[in-house]
């Protein structure tokens, strides 16, 4: 009998705790980290009369930072032969490697050349750049390339001809050069201004 009192006195609070803790129902958790959010309306197209006015300013065009307004999305396939021997004969199975190369929608690139209204426009390895130009009377800097059709576009990558194409719109003639939208510099300073008392005659 006293063992019994023990045991209860032992584990009675024990008892009354997990009880507490089965009736109490909120969680603790850690705040969601917040990504950057991508906001298009901090970016506006980069265009013909910028670049005119920063060459007038002598700013240099490779020291801006730029941005693609639409994903870009590259498809190379290239057929692929495996020789399998059976009962004496040789056979090819035509197997294609397919590569595909994703440029999200505002993923940063630097201007590594400048020709006339062509700008060849880097967003990883130097050297592997793309060509945007304003040509005919658009003000915009479109991407450009050969042998257009439907939409798609090729294009030189990393020494090899891809198929671009613009992923969520027709063709990959839409995708504009972009720039992050400038702040403005200006301030107002109160203590240079004055207020006019009037003037009175003599």
């Amino acid at each position: 009998m006293r063992f019994m009192k023990k045991m209860i006195l032992v584990f009675a609070p024990l008892l009354c705790m997990a009880l507490f803790s089965a009736c109490n129902k909120k969680v603790y958790t850690n705040a969601p980290v917040t990504s950057n959010v991508i906001n298009p309306s901090d970016y506006l197209p980069f265009t013909k009369s910028l670049k005119f006015r920063l060459e007038q300013d002598r700013a240099d065009i490779k020291k801006v930072q730029f941005y693609t307004d639409r994903p870009i999305v590259l498809r190379r396939t290239a057929p692929s032969a495996s020789g399998v021997i059976n009962q004496g004969t040789i056979t090819y199975d035509n197997v294609q490697d397919v590569t595909e190369i994703t440029i999200p929608a505002f993923t940063p690139g630097v201007c590594e050349r400048v020709k006339g209204d062509s700008l060849y426009i880097s967003f990883d390895a130097p050297q592997n750049a793309f060509v945007f130009a304003a040509i005919y009377a658009n003000e915009n800097f479109m991407l450009q390339g050969s042998n257009w059709y439907n939409g798609v576009v090729d294009v030189n990558y990393d020494g090899n001809v891809y198929k671009a194409e613009c992923d969520g719109c027709g063709s990959a003639g839409e995708v504009k050069l972009m720039i992050k939208r400038p702040r403005s510099g200006m301030k107002t300073n109160a203590g240079n201004g004055k207020t006019i008392s009037g003037r009175k005659l003599n």
